[in-house]
């Protein structure tokens, strides 16, 4: 079974190399298996992402070459 925006995510990491140079810390907007552009801010890639879509799925993301990890362990939030 596919996730949603699997094939999305697998373009993005296929192609974070090339990415890299070029758009670090740019938010990258992924359109059915398409790179529809690279953006400064998260909310500028979203507001594109929707007004040309529509209030549908599509793969945003930071291009980053070390991903950030957030984990949360039971019993530490009070």
């Amino acid at each position: 079974m596919r996730t949603l925006l699997e094939k999305e995510y697998k373009v993005y990491v296929t192609h974070l190399g090339q990415f890299l140079p070029q758009h670090l810390n740019q938010y990258v907007l992924i359109k059915e298996r398409r790179v529809v552009g690279f953006f400064n801010s998260y909310e500028e890639a979203l507001k594109f992402g929707l007004e040309e879509f529509g209030n549908v799925p599509f793969f945003l993301k930071v291009v980053r070459e070390v991903e950030e990890t957030h984990f949360f362990q039971q019993g530490l939030m009070r």
